[in-house]
């Protein structure tokens, strides 16, 4: 009886072992928690590359949870991951779809600094995926035709260019104009040494005409002043002159003088010139009949 009971006490610890290490195997390679509390995250990719559940999610490099599910939403996915409370995600995280292993594996990393709010529980961050081995070949796939195109316009360019190669007399025109440039840059290069001294004095004298006009403007600067002074003295006489003149003409227009009667008054101008054209007819009687006017003096 006592042997039975020692084997089922053996037996007994030896499930309770198998299960302690079960479990501690659990919660080291997939990451479960026993006796601790877990908020979950949401994120926002365009693809899920390969992402499954039970992958690992990191922060900043620390393993700080696990992916719970990922479900196709708007032209996406939105990935759920439950994260330790012990690690902070900030709402200005940057979740990443990272490659864990050369064949195979994802995970996400999500990058963050020390500024920003813990995210809240409706918020969804946005991610980014990582090129892996697959998307390479993906995007070389793509690139295929613009490669095709690409070599099959470079071939016809070289064919273009050894067309001009092969053309003598273009070659020969670019020999000859090679060979004119560099016989037009040996004249010049001659010209300047034979006209090096003249070009010194040419230079010498243009910085002494340069000194000659400014000591001369320098001279005339006074007589402008006085010139322009003079100028301004003659506008506002010429401005005063003015002045006075439409006075004058406000004058005979408004007053009620001898002026103003000789050009405004109709009966007058009439009398003066019937006036006038008696002294007319009387001339011309003095002048025709040759009137004689004695005159005595006692």
């Amino acid at each position: 009886m006592k042997e039975q009971q020692r084997n089922e006490i053996k037996v007994g610890l030896t499930i309770v072992a198998g299960l302690a290490i079960l479990l501690f195997g659990f919660s080291t390679f997939k990451n479960w928690s026993i006796g601790t509390n877990d908020y979950m995250l949401r994120m926002q990719f365009p693809t899920s590359a390969g992402l499954a559940a039970g992958d690992q999610v990191t922060v900043n490099g620390v393993r700080a949870g696990k992916v719970e599910s990922v479900i196709l939403r708007d032209g996406g996915v939105e990935v759920h991951a439950s994260i330790s409370t012990a690690i902070e995600v900030k709402s200005t995280g940057q979740p990443v779809i990272q490659m864990v292993e050369l064949m195979g594996g994802k995970k996400i990393e999500i990058r963050q600094g020390s500024e920003g709010a813990m995210v809240s529980p409706d918020m969804i961050l946005q991610g980014t995926v990582d090129p892996d081995i697959a998307g390479a070949l993906g995007l070389l796939g793509d690139m295929q035709g613009n490669i095709r195109t690409i070599g099959t316009q470079a071939d016809t360019l070289l064919r273009g260019l050894n067309t001009i190669v092969a053309d003598e007399q273009l070659t020969g025109d670019l020999k000859q104009t090679v060979s004119n440039l560099h016989a037009i840059s040996q004249d010049l290069r001659s010209f300047l040494a034979r006209n090096n001294k003249n070009i010194d004095a040419l230079t010498v004298n243009m910085v002494s005409l340069t000194e000659r006009v400014d000591t001369m403007l320098a001279e005339l600067q006074p007589a402008v002043g006085d010139g322009l002074r003079r100028g301004e003295r003659v506008l506002d006489n010429t401005d005063a002159l003015v002045t006075e003149v439409r006075g004058i003409l406000a004058e005979i227009r408004d007053s009620r003088g001898m002026l103003h009667t000789i050009i405004h008054d109709t009966a007058f101008v009439q009398r003066m010139d019937l006036m006038l054209g008696k002294l007319d007819t009387l001339s011309d009687v003095i002048i025709n009949d040759r009137l004689t006017i004695g005159i005595r003096l006692f």
